[in-house]
């Protein structure tokens, strides 16, 4: 059996999805915890939220790319 190797996954997806874990750590810190890690001039509401939200979206790209690799590779393997 001539199995592929595992796909790579191109390093700006990963730099976006590690900053997209960090604002969603701050968000969750500031909701959860009350700390303010950021300074004043940076805070952008009072919960959290917009933290959380704009991390989730760096994540989803690096999310979207690895569930299109492995919907080729299905479909590969169906046409095989």
């Amino acid at each position: 059996m001539n199995e592929k190797s595992a796909f790579k996954l191109p390093l700006g997806l990963v730099v976006l999805d590690g900053l997209g874990a960090i604002l969603v750590g701050l968000g969750l810190a500031k909701m959860f915890a009350g700390l303010e890690i950021l300074p004043t001039a940076l805070q952008l509401d009072e919960k959290g939220w917009t933290l959380i939200i704009s991390g989730v979206l760096l994540m989803l790209p690096l999310l979207l790319h690895i569930f299109a690799k492995v919907r080729e590779r299905a479909e590969e393997k169906l046409l095989k």
